[in-house]
């Protein structure tokens, strides 16, 4: 009995570091043509936290990510995602290059 718990729960382990690595790759590849489609320049991303929406209930996930607008300075932005799907971006008043 205890085995089969164990090999549930490694089974479970592996299962969530899974959907964090799938939920990450997306992540990154919607900033990337996020970015793009904005003319700017994605310079990294990395998940930030973990929280609990309201209304509806449900697990969030914030990654913060640095871009550049002009190539000399940086500004930080918010990408929520809930499971696989993007929720919303946050991006800061940044400069536009003339």
């Amino acid at each position: 009995m205890g085995e089969m718990l164990g090999i549930l729960l490694l089974l479970l382990a592996g299962g969530a570091f899974w959907q964090q690595r799938r939920q990450a790759e997306i992540a990154w590849q919607y900033m990337r043509r996020y970015c793009q489609h904005h003319d700017l320049q994605l310079l990294s991303l990395a998940r930030s936290h973990r929280a609990l929406g309201h209304k509806p209930l449900r697990l969030l996930t914030y990654y913060q990510f640095e871009f550049s607008s002009d190539g000399e300075s940086y500004y930080q932005g918010q990408l929520c995602m809930q499971g696989l799907h993007v929720v919303g971006v946050e991006l800061p008043p940044h400069r536009i290059p003339s």
